[in-house]
């Protein structure tokens, strides 16, 4: 469960996107196309788990090298609020099929055994920025599920992965800088509680 929200005003947000852009020759930025944001592994020898972003080509990139660019492609307008889901008006979605020019995002378990975890792995988010009245929202639109909010009044802040392979939809409310992050936790049949370290993910939308 996250243990500190930090809810960034328009000032931070852009002094966030000020700092990344200093560093955004060293980022791939990735807009478009099949991406496993959190692609889950488990390193046996050092028990311990570990985040990657993974592309559709096998690539492997560490999370702090990826800029999410949720570009105006994806920009959808509802004509109501959904509670814990939209915003009236204008959000971002990434939708849950996958579609040309557009960020179809999910996570993996393929560099682990779920069985050995007993069936889950949990993906805690233990922090984030926003921009200004900005929120997240990543669920299952098929079973009503919502799989993480970055409002805790919608979610507890933890996802339970329990698949091999999925894609949600998510939705970021406002344009802006936002920063996502995570912390695995689980326990190994045989080795018992395991961790990673915390990983944070970029996203530009707008």
């Amino acid at each position: 469960m996250r243990s500190t929200m930090i809810k960034a005003g328009a000032a931070l947000g852009a002094a966030a996107a000020l700092l990344f852009a200093g560093t955004a020759q060293a980022a791939t930025t990735v807009g478009s196309g099949h991406v496993d944001v959190l692609a889950l592994a488990y390193d046996d020898n050092a028990n311990k788990l570990d985040l990657h972003v993974e592309l559709a080509n096998g690539t492997v990139l560490e999370p702090a090298d990826v800029l999410f660019d949720v570009h105006s492609a994806h920009q959808v307008t509802t004509a109501s609020a959904t509670n814990c889901r939209t915003d009236l008006g204008t959000n971002w979605v990434l939708p849950r099929l996958e579609t040309a020019g557009k960020l179809w995002a999910g996570w993996n378990t393929e560099a682990l055994t779920l069985a050995s975890f007993g069936g889950s792995v949990t993906a805690d988010l233990v922090s984030y920025t926003a921009p200004s009245g900005g929120q997240v929202a990543v669920y299952d639109a098929s079973t009503n599920t919502t799989r993480l909010h970055t409002d805790p009044a919608c979610d507890d802040g933890a996802i339970a992965v329990t698949e091999t392979h999925h894609h949600p939809t998510w939705v970021f409310t406002q344009p802006g800088t936002y920063t996502l992050t995570f912390q695995l936790s689980a326990t190994h049949t045989t080795n018992g509680a395991v961790t990673s370290d915390p990983v944070t993910y970029t996203f530009d939308v707008g």
